[in-house]
């Protein structure tokens, strides 16, 4: 099996409650008190943990075409649908696409929901979306620049890229604090999974059914948008939400760019 395959499948796991993840939180449909909240004018979605994306940052929703990149569950889609825009939601998780559809039926609303790889060519035609929201999620794939290449052919001019990224020397540390509550560097950069842990290491995270991971450089990140031809016009940094990783550093930027 693939990492992708092995990705895929990891988080259906944690979207079916099969494991003790601290990642449970992002596959929880939203509640119907909160659509309702959305419904009355109110925008709250996240791209990273703990922060809400400023609505500065959006345009008014209605009618627009905005694609969720890597962005299953039911939190944020049935947020923009309630706000008028025309929501196509993406992911590698059939599970997380479930989550996805049980909200809209609900809710009644419409949605279209995609199982696709995003480090593969994205089922859309060029200049199909006004707005792509791609919460944090390239810390699973291994290479990001195909992504920002397929978001700027698949967004119109002038549309707008909000995407949340884990900071690159988050990776530098054992992510296995049940053993001793602090923080120790261990691994050098890049960070990954399937080449710098251990055999029993990568056993031990099947078993448990934890996805692989990869860092990436702000060069890829940030550099990477530029050079696919996006504007960065804003960002933001948060934190773990409260998480040992809260004493040290804020471990996750938010960016807003847009095509130029």
């Amino acid at each position: 099996m693939n990492y992708t395959d092995y990705n895929a499948k990891a988080w259906d796991a944690i979207a079916e409650g099969r494991t003790e993840d601290g990642r449970a939180q992002f596959t929880k449909i939203i509640s119907h008190e909160d659509y309702l909240r959305a419904k009355a004018g109110i925008l709250q979605v996240s791209l990273t943990s703990s922060k809400y994306v400023p609505e500065y940052w959006f345009p008014p929703l209605m009618g627009k075409k905005l694609l969720g990149l890597a962005c299953g569950g039911g939190q944020q889609g049935p947020v923009f649908a309630a706000h008028g825009a025309i929501v196509t939601i993406t992911d590698l998780s059939s599970r997380q696409l479930e989550h996805e559809n049980l909200a809209a039926k609900r809710e009644g609303y419409s949605i279209t929901t995609l199982l696709c790889d995003m480090e593969k060519p994205l089922p859309f035609a060029d200049n199909t979306f006004d707005i792509i929201f791609n919460p944090v999620s390239n810390c699973y794939i291994e290479n990001i620049q195909p992504v920002w290449e397929e978001c700027a052919r698949i967004i119109k001019t002038g549309g707008i890229l909000m995407m949340g990224y884990v900071k690159e020397e988050h990776f530098m540390f054992d992510p296995d604090f049940s053993k001793d509550q602090s923080l120790t560097t261990v691994y050098k950069l890049p960070f990954h999974s399937l080449r710098d842990l251990s055999e029993d290491r990568k056993q031990e995270m099947r078993k448990k059914q934890d996805p692989f991971l990869f860092s990436h450089s702000l060069t890829e990140q940030l550099g990477g948008l530029i050079k696919a031809g996006f504007l960065i016009s804003d960002l933001y940094e948060d934190g773990d939400g409260g998480g040992l990783f809260d004493r040290y550093m804020n471990s996750y930027v938010a960016v807003r760019a847009v095509k130029n």
